[in-house]
């Protein structure tokens, strides 16, 4: 491994603090481990020490764990969250927590490093990906191919607004043209890059690049091209995606 990590423990029991930490030394992975006794110790830490991983205990007196992970979320934070826990029942709330990992106490060495190699991966498959802005993506698939009523039509995604759902056809919106696609919502979303659109709900995939406004009091978001410009409903769930 050419680079090693940066890791912050948060966890109130110092013998767990302690075990963890020995066990991250012994993967020769880390550069430097912080230890946090509370939510409100790590913040304080955070604010001038920036870890790759976090690993996370959830039930700590004051603020839980999921505390420390809302702000890293709302601060667009790049550390991986991993929640170390004894408690099985907190894993869907953990995922809903963009967290990279979960681990049951008492650790296992091997899940324990199985779950840092997988970060590691993670990061470099990131970082191949860095250089290509949206647009560059969508250049390289300079066409795609949909059916119409009449035959066959070639666009540029990087052209299109948004495609909407209309039963089993999709209206592909290009500003002020509209084409209508004998093909369903689904099979459009397959013809197109997998960066640069997102799927919204059930009606609508959305053009990253031609975004403008999102609004998130009223659950809306403005596309705009060649002057022209369309607003569509979003649901809230995937406000912070299109964030």
């Amino acid at each position: 491994m050419e680079e090693k990590l940066n890791a912050l423990i948060v966890d109130d029991e110092l013998g767990a603090r302690k075990l963890l930490n020995k066990l991250l030394e012994e993967t020769m992975y880390f550069k430097e481990i912080v230890l946090a006794e509370s939510v409100s110790v790590a913040t304080g830490i955070l604010s001038d020490f920036e870890p790759d991983l976090i690993f996370l205990d959830i039930k700590m007196p004051g603020k839980d764990g999921f505390a420390i992970a809302s702000e890293l979320i709302e601060n667009r934070s790049k550390a991986g969250i991993i929640f170390v826990t004894a408690y099985e029942q907190y894993a869907l709330q953990a995922i809903k927590h963009a967290a990279f990992d979960y681990l049951l106490k008492p650790v296992n060495r091997k899940e324990l490093k199985q779950c840092i190699n997988r970060f590691i991966e993670s990061r470099k498959d990131k970082i191949n990906k860095l250089p290509l802005k949206i647009s560059d993506i969508q250049e390289k698939k300079t066409r795609i191919k949909v059916n119409t009523r009449t035959g066959t039509l070639f666009i540029n995604p990087s052209q299109i607004l948004y495609c909407k759902a209309d039963g089993n056809y999709t209206i592909i919106c290009m500003g002020v043209k509209k084409q209508l696609c004998s093909m369903n919502l689904g099979k459009v979303a397959e013809q197109l890059p997998e960066n640069g659109f997102i799927r919204v709900g059930r009606s609508y995939i959305v053009n990253y690049e031609h975004i403008t406004v999102l609004d998130r009091k009223e659950c809306k978001v403005t596309l705009e091209k060649d002057g022209e410009s369309a607003t569509i409903r979003v649901p809230k769930q995937h406000l912070k995606e299109l964030d």
